[in-house]
């Protein structure tokens, strides 16, 4: 017997503005970051009964704060009958026109047979661009999972240079591992996966 459909909440896009301090201090501003940033897709999807048709976003907040630039559904294949997809998402939270702290984001979604993959902190996201390995460090997912009776969804965040966002908008052939306590999730890029970060790019930061 098949199990459930597999069905996402697409557009769902985290951000977390986080300085390079020790880990106490970062999980403090994750889950601040939980209590503005709903507010930044709400936004997004007010007035909307279908998915935007943009590969990317800015939200600018009526109460104040910095500006964001979003890569809002960077999905990478998982194949005709996934059990468990990922995403790999990027922004910019902006200081001045051009200038910003960048990120990207790790969103794991699977089937609750499927599990979680426990991503822990430290450098969990690896990256090979163009044969040129490159690995990110963040505080895991360990303040952002969450379950229901059909899914279990994890979120992770990783400071990034501008220049990294550039490497993987130029590239070829990326691909990605997400290093879990419990397994590791490979995925590689598409085409389209890499036309969204030149599309980013263009629009925010410039080659």
């Amino acid at each position: 017997m098949e199990g459930p459909p597999f069905s996402v909440f697409k557009l769902r896009v985290f951000v977390l503005d986080m300085a390079q301090r020790n880990l106490v201090t970062e999980a403090r501003q994750f889950m601040k970051a939980n209590t503005i940033l709903p507010l930044a897709i709400a936004a997004l999807l007010a007035g909307c009964s279908t998915s935007p048709n943009s590969d990317v976003y800015t939200y600018r907040s009526d109460i104040g704060g910095p500006g964001m630039d979003l890569i809002v559904d960077n999905e990478l294949d998982s194949g005709d009958k996934p059990t468990e997809l990922v995403w790999l998402n990027a922004s910019r939270v902006r200081a001045g026109a051009w200038k910003g702290r960048y990120y990207l984001e790790v969103r794991y979604e699977a089937l609750p047979q499927t599990g979680w993959i426990e991503i822990g902190p430290g450098e969990t996201l690896a990256l090979t661009v163009d044969g040129q390995s490159m690995k990110f460090g963040g505080i895991g997912s360990v303040n952002e999972r969450t379950q229901t009776d059909s899914t279990v969804v994890e979120h992770a965040i990783y400071e990034a240079k501008a220049d990294d966002i550039r490497k993987i908008a130029r590239a070829k052939d990326v691909k990605v591992d997400v290093v879990g306590r419990l397994r590791t999730v490979h995925r590689e890029f598409k085409p389209v996966n890499i036309d969204k970060f030149k599309t980013f790019v263009l629009t925010y930061m410039g080659f």
